[in-house]
């Protein structure tokens, strides 16, 4: 049998999966291969790196966190343990101090919990322990070499195969690749590029005067000075990062008392406030009553709705493109009032007046002043903590939320590869799908609890409003947010504007060489769903690029961020138990794979044709 040389680049969560599969299948069939691993850092981790700072968690339960298939699911059974993140962290000896995590064994502390939000940093630790796993148990027939280097470049050769150009020069020969390269960068868009522009004129003239556009690794917000006023811009998942390192990370502390949760300051922290398009917080996750796998099982918003509805618009329009307003909102906004309605302690209300009021509870609404926004800030964030204590099966509110996160499948087979008309994806995306992440995919109750105990401490002080504008003053040589009232124009300055949002993935602007070379080359074109440009790079069902002139490009494979655009919220973790979408990707790839090895027995090996001494053999 002829080795098979197979190249994964990016070997975060996404690559991890592949790995994994390959592994499996590899060891069923007793495949003869070579795998090159392209990424400068750990293998696993991804950027949820090991070395962090523990105030830095991650948002979902760490009992609903996995890297392996669930039973049944594949074809072929993993080939080591299989923990979920809590399992690990247990057998690993982690233990709950405070906030805390520790390996302490069986001695003092706290166990681990199913209902624990554990730090980043565990979730990196993991990760890397998983590649190791899956690193050893790989069969006899198969090696496994790291480059710690980037993809710089990568051409197809006439006979379909690969030759991988390396940021240092060296080449790599590759009969398969997965591009699997995760969160990204994008070039400045004109706005930021004038605020930064502005910083570095005027640094001369206020010393503190800065904008950082990415906010990872948050070790760099040391560089901003206790006495800077700074304007955090959003108020997602990526903010309470910011928050975090600039008060716990500074040495302030979090203290349960009876009148709940203070906050005593370090005096380092510099004065914080937050802005955003509607400038309300990420609503807070209930307290999980669904045990690890439990999920509303829809009865309205199913995918066998969204397929009848295609079918009666391909007769009445002649295309099965579907209007999520006119079509499909109706019946998600029904799954989510008969959730409501049937939770004990809920209040009559209809459909529609429910869905305004948890997903846009600004719609409508005028605040006088910067008075009258910051009372109703309090109040709601005050009444959604309250909500989110009662769990997300007792509280109404919370009942209905969480639907959203378990229709999330319905909602990927509706939208994706062109599911809705242009018009209707382009109203989604900018639409909806902030509404949704602000409703149901929010950070731990603990997080915007510390929020509100900031702001009693006023370390967070609320300056602007919805709609609020960052723009310059050339004359004191600092940024103004400028919020317009019903009462008049609040202006307030910044030292410090910290944009605290990931960039989505455009291959026309982005930074990396590799996407930009590949784009030019032709070897795969951006995803436009007719005029309308989500983002992503084109793909076909199966997951393999189109290029330029639309055809399938063989041998290659998009995962994850790259192919966000064709595909809907392919970032979330696999669950245990779960058909999860991250692994049944990686799982049909591979199956593709081995069908066209199996397919071609006379190719030949592809093995590495350099190494170098940022390179490692794993095995």
């Amino acid at each position: 049998m002829k080795r098979t040389s197979i190249t994964i680049i990016g070997m975060g969560p996404r690559g991890l999966s592949v790995l994994e599969r390959l592994a499996a299948v590899a060891t069923a069939r007793q495949l003869l291969l070579d795998i090159i691993l392209i990424d400068p850092g750990e293998c696993g981790a991804g950027v949820h790196a090991a070395r962090q700072p523990q105030h830095l968690l991650i948002n979902t339960l760490a009992s609903q966190v996995t890297m392996f298939p669930a039973a049944r699911a594949v074809e072929h059974a993993p080939v080591c343990a299989t923990p979920s993140l809590t399992e690990w962290a247990r057998q690993e000896g982690y233990r709950r101090v405070g906030e805390r995590y520790y390996r302490l064994g069986g001695n003092g502390g706290y166990d681990i919990t199913d209902s624990d939000y554990l730090p980043r940093s565990l979730l990196g630790e993991y990760l890397g322990w998983v590649y190791q796993q899956v690193a050893a148990a790989m069969p006899a027939g198969v090696s496994l070499t790291h480059h710690r280097l980037r993809a710089a470049d990568l051409r197809q050769q006439p006979d379909g195969s690969f030759v991988i150009e390396l940021d240092s020069g060296y080449i790599v020969l590759s009969d398969f690749v997965f591009l699997t390269t995760g969160h990204g960068s994008n070039l400045p868009s004109d706005l930021d590029a004038w605020l930064a522009k502005f910083a570095q004129d005027h640094a001369r003239y206020n010393s503190k005067l800065a904008l950082v556009r990415h906010v990872y690794p948050v070790e760099q917000l040391s560089r901003i000075s206790a006495d800077a006023r700074v304007a955090i811009q959003g108020l997602g998942l990526s903010a309470h990062d910011v928050i975090a390192e600039l008060t716990a990370g500074r040495g302030g502390a979090f203290i349960d008392s009876e009148d709940g949760l203070r906050y005593q300051p370090s005096g380092r922290e510099p004065k914080l406030t937050l802005c955003s398009r509607n400038c309300l917080p990420y609503a807070a996750r209930g307290i999980n009553q669904k045990g690890l796998n439990g999920r509303h099982q829809p009865r309205y918003f199913t995918p066998d709705a969204v397929d009848a509805l295609r079918r009666q618009a391909l007769i009445a329009r002649g295309t099965s493109q579907l209007d999520f307003d006119r079509e499909l909102l109706p019946l998600l906004k029904r799954e989510m009032g008969e959730v409501y309605r049937a939770t004990p302690g809920a209040t009559s209300i209809d459909d529609d007046t429910l869905f305004a009021e948890l997903l846009f509870p600004l719609q409508a609404r005028q605040f006088a002043s910067l008075h009258d926004f910051r009372r109703y800030f309090r109040d709601w964030l005050q009444a959604d903590l309250a909500e989110a204590r009662k769990g997300n099966l007792a509280s109404p509110a919370k009942a209905a939320t969480d639907v959203l996160r378990d229709v999330r499948a319905t909602l990927q087979a509706a939208i994706e590869h062109g599911g809705l008309t242009p018009a209707s994806h382009r109203k989604f995306l900018n639409v909806y799908h902030p509404a949704i992440n602000r409703a149901a995919f929010g950070p731990p109750l603990r997080r915007n609890e510390e929020l509100l105990a900031l702001l009693d401490a006023g370390v967070i002080a609320l300056q602007s409003g919805p709609g609020s504008r960052i723009e310059i003053d050339e004359n004191d040589s600092i940024y103004l947010l400028n919020t317009k009232f019903a009462g008049g124009m609040e202006k307030q300055p910044v030292d410090v504007v910290v944009i605290a949002r990931l960039d989505a993935f455009f291959p026309e602007t982005d930074t990396s060489l590799l996407i930009r070379n590949m784009l030019k080359r032709g070897l795969f074109r951006p995803y436009y769903n007719g005029v309308f440009h989500p983002g992503g790079i084109d793909i076909n069902r199966a997951g393999q690029p189109l290029n330029g002139q639309g055809d399938v490009v063989a041998n290659i494979w998009a995962l994850g961020y790259p192919a966000e655009g064709p595909h809907y919220y392919t970032h979330a973790l696999p669950r245990p138990q779960m058909r999860s979408r991250q692994v049944l990707d990686a799982d049909r790839c591979v199956a593709m794979l081995v069908a066209q090895i199996a397919g071609n027995p006379r190719r030949g090996a592809r093995r590495r044709s350099v190494t170098s001494a940022t390179s490692h053999s794993t095995l």
